[in-house]
């Protein structure tokens, strides 16, 4: 059993003119582990176009638990061939083999396409022959936006349940100890309400995606949208305890995952999703569905636009330094709270280690002195816009406190249990 830790206070104070210092201390409630079998950690989408191999060591320092596959539309307008099923099980076993989430096609146009419950069965014959291990077969992708995006009104909330039901029986008659996943909406809100309400039952977890911004808001929206993360984990929550909005599934689990999410949905454009901002968000958004008990898989691993935390060529971006930072965060969640809204705090214990995440939001810089009886401090890195772009990061910072929270940026501080 892990021993209780002591009281702990930091001091975050703004530099000359910005005011009185801010106080972060432990907050109430217990962690969980962030790294146990049922949750794991980090995740990402895959799709078979990213040259996984050309950026290995980098992707591996990511520590990713989970992939989702193949993401995005590609499934939605291709079909889930075997030698796709090959390819997947290449990328997937260079990057370690970690928990998988493999979708199934659900629509096509005109009927051309291999979308039938056949199908899906096939495709689950096809990877147990591959070797692929595959943890849940998700049904679809974001069909609440079949009626309007892809101009096929007939998508209905029950349409959806109905092909999730047949697409459900199909895979569970090629293989029964299968776990199915869905419905993947674009976005929390009625479609998925009514799927729940409708077939809550068909699946072993729920999946939904997380868009807030198409990036054109202000930077004050887009960074207070992250109470999006915890406000739609409790919606659902909510409806799932209900009988009147679940009454198929009720006294099962609910397993939730958000199989995508970003700061923006809008590929094309880079504010709020390649930039400092959209990497904050995207780590804060990571870290508290880990601390909430929900699988993450941000969209997306690498190349894909303005999407990816490597961009089309596999150099870094911020987000790809600051999610590889919150990836040391290991063992039991620490709840921290502070009074400043412009610094997001998160930590974790593991043995003999206590390790302090910060995140800066702001444009002022910070600096942090740590008042932690029981510990002392041991080292303290931190990743910058700069720094990503110069190709060196994270960078150490000297330990004479106070220790420094530039702006934009993302710090962890490590600390060992005091002799």
């Amino acid at each position: 059993m892990r021993r209780a830790l002591p009281a702990l206070t930091f001091a975050l104070a703004a530099l000359a003119g910005a005011g009185r210092a801010v106080n972060v201390t432990p907050a109430p409630g217990e962690g969980r582990p962030l790294d146990g079998p049922l949750l794991g950690g980090p995740g990402f989408n895959l799709g078979n176009w990213m040259p996984v191999v050309e950026a290995l060591p980098e992707l591996r320092a990511l520590r990713p638990a989970l992939l989702r596959w193949p993401g995005g539309n590609i499934g939605d307008e291709n079909d889930l061939t075997r030698a796709a099923l090959q390819t997947l099980k290449t990328n997937w076993t260079l990057l370690g083999q970690p928990d998988l989430i493999v979708q199934t096609r659900v629509f096509t146009r005109g009927g051309v396409g291999r979308a039938a419950p056949g199908d899906a069965a096939q495709a689950v014959r096809d990877a147990r022959e591959l070797g692929l291990r595959v943890a849940y077969w998700e049904i679809g992708n974001e069909p609440d936006l079949y009626a309007t995006n892809r101009n096929d009104p007939g998508w209905t909330p029950a349409k959806y349940c109905a092909t999730a039901r047949a697409q459900r029986a199909a895979i569970l008659a090629a293989d029964p100890q299968a776990r199915i996943a869905g419905p993947a909406t674009s976005n929390p809100g009625a479609f998925l309400d009514e799927v729940l309400r409708g077939c809550a039952d068909a699946f072993d977890l729920v999946t939904y995606h997380l868009y807030p911004t198409d990036g054109g808001a202000t930077d004050e929206a887009a960074l207070a949208s992250i109470e999006r993360v915890t406000g739609s984990v409790a919606h659902l929550r909510g409806l799932w305890a209900d009988p009147a909005t679940n009454p198929t599934a009720q006294g099962r689990p609910l397993n939730l995952a958000v199989t995508e999410f970003a700061l923006s949905w809008r590929t094309d454009r880079a504010r709020h999703l390649s930039d400092a901002l959209g990497g904050l968000w995207a780590t804060e958004a990571t870290l508290r569905f880990l601390e909430a008990g929900v699988r993450p898989a941000y969209f997306a691993l690498m190349g894909v636009g303005n999407h990816g935390l490597l961009d089309d060529a596999a150099f870094p971006r911020f987000g790809y330094g600051a999610l590889r930072e919150a990836a040391q965060l290991r063992g039991q969640s620490f709840p921290v709270t502070g009074d400043d809204p412009r610094v997001w705090l998160h930590a974790a214990t593991d043995g003999d280690r206590l390790t302090l995440l910060a995140l800066n939001t702001g444009a002022a810089t910070l600096p942090l002195t740590p008042q932690l009886d029981g510990w002392q401090l041991i080292g303290a890195k931190t990743v910058t816009p700069a720094g990503v772009d110069a190709d060196r990061f994270p960078t150490a910072l000297n330990l004479t406190l106070p220790l420094t929270l530039a702006p934009q940026s993302v710090t962890r501080v490590v600390f060992r249990r005091a002799p």
